[in-house]
C-alpha cells in the first residue's frame, strides 16, 4: 500500500495510506456523520471540490451501484476513511468502492482516526486541506493548502446532463447544482441554468420555482439574487440548502459560512413555537444568520440553534437549510403566520 497524507491550512497532520487514484488535491475538508451513502457523497454536485472525512469507521462495505448516483460524474475531489473495506458484498453492486474512485480519479485516505478529524474541525472550524500521495514535506503542502481558493464552483456543475426538460413543466428548478434525489422529488420540473432571468422563468408559466442545492459560497450569486427578487411576490418559491439561501438573501436576510457546517444525515431540527422536530439530512457550510420582518423562522436546529426553516408572511416563500423530508417541506399556504 502506498502512502498518504492529510495536511490542514494550520499544519495539523494524518498519515496513512491510499485507495481509489492516487495524486494531490487541495479544497476544503469536511466531515460527514452518515453512516452509508459513500456514493451520494461522492456524486452529489453540493460536495463538489470537498475532502470529507467519514466518520464511520467502515466504508465502501457494500460496493457501488447503478442506481445511488447524485449526478453522472463524482464531485468530491477526495475521501478520508478509518478503513476502506476490501470485500464488498450486496445484490446491487457492481465495482468496489476503491475500484470506483480509481476510475473516476478520486483519492482516497485510509487508516486515519476520522473521529480524531471530526473532533478537530468541530473545535477549530472547517478549513483548507490538502490529500496527496506523492508529496510527503508539511510546510510544502501548508502552504499549497492556503493557497487554495474556492473556484466557481456553481459554474462548474452547470454543464451536467439534466434529465428534466419538460417545457410545459410545472415546476422550475433554478440549477446552483441539482441532485437526483431533488429531481425525483419534482419528476415534472424543468431545469434551468442558475444564470437564467426571472423574465424568461415566468414566461414558461411554472406553478412554482425551486432554488436547488449546491457547492460553493452562495453570497457569490448576486445576479442570481436579484433575478429572485423579482419572482418575489409573483410565483411560489422554495430554497433548498444554498438555495434558500440565495432565497433568504433575496428577502433581506444575512447570510455567512458557518463554523462547522452540516453534513449528514442525522441533524434533529425542531419548530421552535412547539417543539416538534424530525431529524433531517444535510450538506452546506453556509446558514442564514438572521431573517428579515419579511419571514418567520419555522425550525431550528436542535443542536446549535441554526435557522433550519424559514417561511414569509404569506407562505409564498419557504427555505429549509435541509433537504426535503416530506410535502411538508414544501411550500404550504396554508401555513399561518404568528
Amino acid at each position: 500500500m502506498k502512502k498518504a497524507i492529510l495536511v490542514l491550512e494550520d499544519g495539523t497532520t494524518f498519515k496513512g495510506t491510499s485507495f481509489g487514484a492516487e495524486g494531490e488535491v487541495a479544497g476544503e475538508v469536511v466531515f460527514n456523520t452518515q453512516v452509508v451513502g459513500y456514493q451520494e457523497i461522492l456524486t452529489d454536485p453540493a460536495y463538489r471540490g470537498k475532502l470529507v472525512s467519514m466518520g464511520y469507521p467502515l466504508i465502501g462495505n457494500y460496493g457501488i451501484n447503478d442506481r445511488c448516483n447524485e449526478s453522472n460524474k463524482t464531485h468530491a475531489s477526495a475521501l478520508i476513511v478509518k478503513e476502506n473495506s476490501r470485500i464488498y458484498s450486496n445484490w446491487q453492486a457492481k465495482e468496489s468502492l476503491a475500484d470506483f474512485m480509481k476510475k473516476n480519479n478520486v483519492i482516497g485516505i485510509e487508516g486515519i482516526d476520522t473521529q480524531a478529524v471530526t473532533v478537530y474541525i468541530r473545535d477549530n472550524g472547517e478549513m483548507r486541506g490538502i490529500v496527496s500521495t506523492t508529496d510527503f514535506d508539511k510546510d510544502c503542502l501548508v502552504k499549497k493548502a492556503k493557497a487554495y481558493a474556492v473556484p466557481d464552483l456553481v459554474k462548474e456543475v452547470q454543464h451536467l446532463k439534466i434529465k428534466s426538460q419538460d417545457a410545459k413543466a410545472k415546476t422550475i428548478i433554478i440549477n446552483l447544482g441539482v441532485n437526483n434525489s431533488t429531481l425525483a422529488k419534482y419528476p415534472d420540473a424543468a431545469v434551468v441554468s442558475y444564470n437564467t432571468t426571472a423574465e424568461d422563468i415566468l414566461a414558461k408559466k411554472p406553478s412554482q420555482v425551486v432554488i436547488s442545492s449546491g457547492p460553493g459560497d452562495p453570497t457569490r450569486l448576486t445576479k442570481t439574487v436579484e433575478e429572485v427578487k423579482k419572482l418575489i411576490g409573483e410565483i411560489p418559491i422554495y430554497g433548498i440548502q444554498n438555495g434558500a439561501c440565495v432565497l433568504a438573501l433575496a428577502l433581506g436576510c444575512t447570510v455567512s459560512k458557518m463554523k462547522v457546517g452540516h453534513h449528514g444525515v442525522n441533524y434533529p431540527v425542531v419548530d421552535p413555537k412547539t417543539g416538534n422536530g424530525e431529524i433531517s439530512m444535510q450538506n452546506h457550510s453556509f446558514g442564514v444568520d438572521q431573517v428579515s420582518t419579511k419571514v418567520k423562522v419555522v425550525h431550528e436546529n436542535l443542536n446549535d440553534k441554526t435557522i433550519e426553516k424559514f417561511q414569509t408572511k404569506d407562505g409564498q416563500c419557504v427555505g429549509t437549510l435541509y433537504f426535503p423530508i416530506d410535502e411538508r417541506s414544501k411550500l404550504d399556504p396554508n401555513y399561518k403566520y404568528v
